[in-house]
């Protein structure tokens, strides 16, 4: 009778914190949808919770209340699971690192290891209802559907956010040449042949390597149009590498540093120049990713969005022209 009161009780307390979880990360699920500050970490915390705390008693309970104790193997490979599957969409919510191959590992996983395990441990248990195996094959495939659309809703997220950052750069390069032809003369005259290092070389390369990008997923136009099928050609992270990089040392990004350090020398030398060229080297990325390990074109285009390298160049174009307005008052 006690045992019984006891199964009883830590049901209850079972139950309690699963809603108390669920709650959690509901909340923090609703906080994210509409921007609430702290939204990550209630989230983190739901997923903790769920992982760490009730997943392990909730598994622990049911196996003490087995007569026969069996199947030790598949509860582990159960928590292993679950713990994999919240993770992997716990960093894709949040945008961390490695969020990309832990949901490679994490999609596959149950059917690969999980699926296996609980046919064979299942196999042996006599009268099994096989209702209980069309609803695990049915979790799972739930599972996977959930792990894709969360996926891609992220992905395509982050592109719109970089397709109104590239915008608002786009403008203000607009501004930038408008000011120089109103006050300064045509760009690229006579006035300015003058200036120790143009940008013109930097521009023509920049100008190229976007155009390499667009021309490579087949956009017709860009800027995209954020109301456009054309948007979800930008959730590539291999592109930019393919187009970029794979060239030797005839590839456009290594000729883009090339004219990146070319310029940022050429600024260096001129009359109280340092100052302006350690600035180009913080707003042209390059001392941003020059610190070991990879080389720098490899930093910026080997493992990232499409949209976020057009982003990038978007933003040098813009940088430059800011950089040879300030270079021209040294002179």
């Amino acid at each position: 009778m006690n045992n019984y009161k006891n199964r009883n009780t830590m049901k209850q307390k079972l139950y309690i914190l699963g809603i108390s979880v669920i709650l959690v990360i509901l909340a923090g699920t609703l906080m994210k949808i509409n921007h609430f500050a702290g939204a990550g970490m209630v989230i983190t915390l739901g997923v903790i919770m769920l992982v760490l705390i009730f997943l392990p008693l909730a598994l622990i309970n049911n196996f003490r209340t087995e007569n026969e104790k069996r199947n030790p193997l598949l509860y582990a490979v159960i928590f292993i699971t679950g713990a994999l599957v919240f993770a992997s969409m716990l960093f894709k919510i949040m945008n961390w690192p490695g969020a990309g191959a832990l949901l490679l590992i994490a999609i596959p996983f149950p059917y690969v290891v999980f699926l296996p395990v609980y046919l064979i441990t299942t196999s042996g248990i006599k009268n099994y209802s096989i209702y209980n195996t069309v609803f695990v094959l049915f979790l799972l495939v739930f599972n996977s559907v959930l792990s894709v659309l969360l996926a891609l809703n992220v992905s395509i997220t982050k592109i719109s956010q970089s397709l109104v950052m590239g915008n608002a750069y786009r403008e203000t390069t607009a501004i930038i040449r408008q000011y120089s032809a109103e006050y300064s003369g045509e760009y690229g005259s006579t006035k300015h042949a003058n200036l120790p290092v143009t940008a013109d070389q930097l521009l023509a390369t920049i100008s190229q390597c976007r155009e390499i990008l667009v021309n490579k997923i087949g956009i017709s136009s860009y800027p995209v149009n954020l109301n456009t099928n054309q948007l979800r050609k930008l959730d590539n992270k291999s592109v930019a590498n393919i187009a970029l990089l794979d060239q030797g040392n005839r590839a456009p990004a290594i000729i883009l540093e090339k004219d990146i350090r070319n310029f940022i020398q050429a600024l260096g030398e001129l009359k109280g120049g340092k100052a302006l060229a350690d600035k180009a080297s913080d707003l042209l990325l390059i001392s941003r990713f020059n610190a070991g390990g990879d080389s720098w074109p490899q930093k910026l285009f080997g493992n990232e969005y499409l949209s976020w390298v057009l982003v990038y160049l978007d933003s040098m174009e813009a940088n430059v022209l800011l950089l040879r307005k300030e270079a021209l008052s040294l002179m």
